[in-house]
């Protein structure tokens, strides 16, 4: 990795890979679509655990953004990564409520 590594960088390129717009990676990472452009163009530095939110959003490990490799390209797309991450902190109870919901959703959608 060179010594001019830029998190706004960084974040601007896997947003580009994954085909989100700054407001669709924003709304997944639970910060404001404001705040990361000032961040993608490195004006704000943004903590760790803001980072760690924005690489969850992008279905990537922490690790792996500051890796010199290249991302491992997730065979999931980018609104089934945000569906995910949306989810992936609630309980058992809450995960089953939302599948019961997708899997009526898409019955539904079966019978039109």
């Amino acid at each position: 990795m060179d010594n001019n590594f830029s998190i706004g960088k960084r974040i601007r390129e896997l947003r580009n890979q994954k085909h989100l717009s700054q407001e669709q990676l924003a709304l997944s990472a639970e910060i404001t679509t404001a705040y990361l452009g000032q961040i993608e163009r490195n004006e704000k530095n943004p903590t760790v655990a803001v980072v760690a939110k924005i690489c969850g959003a992008l279905g990537i490990e922490l690790s792996d953004f500051f890796s010199q490799k290249g991302i491992p390209q997730n065979e999931l797309d980018s609104l089934t990564l945000q569906i995910v991450y949306q989810v992936k902190n609630e309980n058992d109870e809450v995960k089953q409520i939302i599948l019961q919901i997708i899997k009526q959703t898409l019955r539904l959608k079966k019978e039109k």
